[in-house]
């Protein structure tokens, strides 16, 4: 099997010429994905809602060559879920589940990433994250199909992790473990502030669920991240914008019930790991600090909420690390693996 750093060496950086909207495969055909080599994708087809195109995108890394095939070695799979405004393209991760001998596959929801189509007014936007559901349970299906008996570990980042969190409460996929990489599980400022921006967000979507909420703008985030600024990472320019998608008044409600039922206790019942950054750097603008801290949550309070998801929650703290604990810089992008390498063959040996 390769190493993490032999596969590096094909990382695709070019989304530049990437085109803004990809074109839907044929039902059930993989096709070539822009990531490059070993990478493809499939379009999971749901028709037209009310938004327009109804579709998700999965993707799955699949290396060639015999020593890179993991066959009969295979531990499991791992189903990858991004964030709000964001999509797939860390491909470091996929060669990090793929040497720790698990089939790698990731889901752009509908509305991000290769999933957006030019009709979509609102990118992102679901006014219940229960929506999801259809697009997560598409994927699994497939996942299913192609490596029937192997366990499945659910990966989510930010949004991303509440999202799978409310999937595996509400539909019992049968996921062997979670692991959450800085999850939104609750608003900044915690519940003092949330209930009541709660109630002005239900006022409203009674009336107009899809109102754009007016409010400043801040690319901090995006500044830390591309490598047009002061990150490592190629990112698109509408996938994973400067600027995140506008907020609308039934997106935010959506978020809010979701973290009115994490706030109540999920009792999930599978092994979970969250990793944060050890530390928050929350501001207006762009500060070098921000490439070794969490600018977008608060990690204290989501560590605090982590407690809420199930009785075998782990809590792992990444010193210098970013939001995406796994875009950081090095040495903390190493610890994150690191440490998540050493917890799955803990949970390996636990349930066995």
């Amino acid at each position: 099997m390769s190493s993490i750093q032999d596969m590096k060496e094909h990382i695709i950086r070019e989304s530049d010429a990437w085109p803004d909207y990809l074109a839907s495969t044929r039902a059930g055909e993989w096709s070539q994905d822009l990531l490059g080599e070993s990478f493809e994708c499939q379009s999971l087809d749901f028709g037209v809602d009310d938004e327009g195109p109804a579709v998700a995108t999965l993707v799955r890394y699949r290396p060639g060559g015999i020593r890179n095939k993991l066959g009969r070695n295979a531990r499991g799979i791992v189903l990858s879920v991004h964030g709000w405004s964001d999509y797939f393209y860390n491909q470091e991760l996929a060669f990090f589940w793929h040497s720790q001998g698990y089939h790698f596959y990731a889901v752009d929801l509908r509305r991000h990433g290769r999933s957006l189509r030019s009709e979509h007014q609102l990118p992102g936007y679901v006014d219940d994250l229960a929506v999801f559901d259809e697009d997560l349970d598409a994927a699994l299906s497939v996942i299913q199909s192609e490596h029937p008996a192997l366990p499945i570990v659910a990966q989510g980042h930010s949004t991303g992790g509440l999202i799978l969190s409310l999937w595996i409460a509400r539909k019992s996929p049968g996921i062997a473990a979670l692991v959450l990489n800085s999850p939104w599980l609750e608003f900044q400022g915690t519940a003092f502030l949330r209930i009541p921006m709660h109630g002005l967000m239900e006022a409203i979507t009674r009336t107009n669920p899809r109102r754009k909420l007016i409010g400043p703008e801040f690319d901090h985030y995006w500044q830390s991240l591309s490598a047009q600024a002061h990150g490592e990472w190629d990112v698109h320019r509408l996938w994973r914008p400067r600027l995140a998608f506008p907020n609308t008044a039934g997106w935010l409600k959506a978020i809010f019930d979701g973290h009115a039922h994490v706030a109540k206790g999920m009792d999930l019942r599978l092994p979970i790991l969250v990793m944060t950054s050890d530390k928050t750097h929350i501001g207006t603008s762009y500060s070098p600090d921000m490439q070794h801290c969490d600018s977008v949550l608060d990690v204290q309070q989501t560590r605090l909420r982590a407690g809420k998801l199930g009785s075998f929650v782990t809590l792992c703290e990444v010193p210098g690390a970013m939001h995406d604990v796994f875009t950081s810089a090095e040495p903390a992008r190493a610890t994150a693996y690191r440490d998540l390498a050493l917890w799955l063959r803990l949970v390996g040996k636990i349930r066995k």
